[in-house]
């Protein structure tokens, strides 16, 4: 039924209201005619039917307006009859599907991805220079000449993919690693800052400091100067700085450690796989792969007297071992031992070996979940670093005789 009418409200019926007292001979009427009714409704003096709009057409003396009260016509397709009539809607359609096909057509943005602002307006600025720059069609957007133009401009890229996604031009760049450049003996260089810190003391064998005791420095900061005052002349001579440079650095972290944690244990259940492997391809001889739910597996070799030595056969053994999860609870003493573990731990991989800690801050709490540790620890370490100047060409002035 839905199926029925759903297909009439495409075609289009009408909406007939009866109300003759001999209903009963019309609607009879209309049944020897084979005209469909549907949705009837009967109320003391009416009835009230849905035809076809096709058997209406087809009708025109049964359905006389004297007898019946036509209540309305309705339908996809009477709408549409309407509509082709209105010469300016219909031009206003298709002026609209035009208009989508177009802006969806185009590309309207173009973005850069994998490197900082600076190369991002360079890359654009240098396409919009060879005439690429947006709105740009789909179909004339080129890929590969953009890829092959930003290969041959910029050298600082490893890599550059440009592909279409929507209606952006996206441009993927991966940038060369720096590679840190190879210092010799006795060329000139400068001692700058690794980190922000505050200087503590300052030991140079050579060069030119150019900060002091208390002095806050930031990361990148030039120290000693590979620079110094030439005794016999006024002029400045370039030398490899040499020295140490000592600051305080502060450190701080924010670490966490639940009470209630789920531990994988050993169960000391294991289960034995031996493989016969080639060079690239393993056949299983005897056990079964993961025969537990949750495991730890390790694997050794152990090659066949000859066969190992002649070919490239071997026999793997693995081991199984089987674990379960166990939920522990934390107690306060083990968690503040492990966070202050983590703390150290941390700090180790931000320092030198010869780093020294002057003050630590430890403040411990918690709530109903977790331990919390927030840590300040002062450190004194070396901060310098060298770094290679060059010195400035020389530029010859020549002077045109006229």
């Amino acid at each position: 039924m839905l199926i029925f009418k759903l297909m009439y409200l495409i075609k289009g019926y009408v909406v007939i209201r009866l109300k003759d007292e001999k209903c009963g001979k019309v609607i009879n009427l209309l049944r020897k005619n084979e005209i469909v009714m549907w949705d009837m409704e009967k109320n003391e003096n009416e009835i009230k039917f849905k035809i076809s709009y096709d058997d209406y057409k087809k009708n025109p003396d049964i359905f006389n307006p004297k007898k019946m009260e036509t209540v309305k016509k309705t339908g996809f397709a009477l709408d549409l009859k309407k509509i082709k009539f209105r010469k300016g809607f219909i031009g206003g359609i298709l002026i609209l599907l035009v208009c989508l096909y177009t802006l969806t057509s185009l590309l309207w943005n173009v973005e850069v991805i994998g490197t900082n602002t600076t190369n991002e307006k360079n890359i654009i600025n240098y396409l919009a220079e060879n005439e690429i720059s947006v709105p740009i069609s789909k179909g004339n957007s080129n890929i590969k000449n953009i890829e092959t133009l930003l290969y041959k401009k910029f050298d600082n890229f490893k890599f550059i993919e440009v592909y279409e996604e929507g209606s952006k031009l996206i441009i993927f760049v991966k940038e060369k690693n720096i590679e840190n450049v190879e210092i010799k003996s006795g060329e000139p260089t400068s001692l700058i800052s690794k980190k922000n810190a505050i200087i503590a003391k300052i030991i140079a064998k050579s060069g030119q400091p150019v900060v002091k005791e208390g002095d806050v420095v930031y990361e990148g900061q030039t120290l000693v100067m590979g620079m110094i005052k030439n005794k016999n002349s006024d002029e400045f001579v370039l030398v490899p700085s040499e020295g140490i440079v000592y600051g305080k650095t502060y450190y701080n972290f924010e670490l966490k450690e639940e009470k209630i944690k789920d531990i994988k244990v050993s169960t000391n259940k294991s289960k034995k796989v031996y493989y016969l492997k080639t060079d690239e391809k393993s056949i299983k001889i005897i056990g079964d792969r993961e025969p537990y739910k949750n495991y730890n597996y390790k694997e050794s070799l152990i090659e066949v007297p000859f066969i190992s030595d002649l070919t490239d056969v071997n026999i793997v053994k693995g081991v199984y071992y089987e674990e379960v999860f166990k939920t522990i609870e934390v107690d306060e003493n083990t968690a503040q031992n492990k966070l202050k573990v983590a703390v150290y731990d941390d700090l180790l991989k931000m320092c030198n070996e010869n780093s020294k800690i002057l003050k630590s801050s430890l403040n411990f709490s918690e709530d109903d979940n977790n331990y919390y540790l927030r840590a300040q620890i002062e450190v004194i370490e070396d901060i310098g670093e060298k770094v290679k100047i060059y010195p400035m060409p020389e530029i010859n002035e020549e002077t045109n005789e006229e």
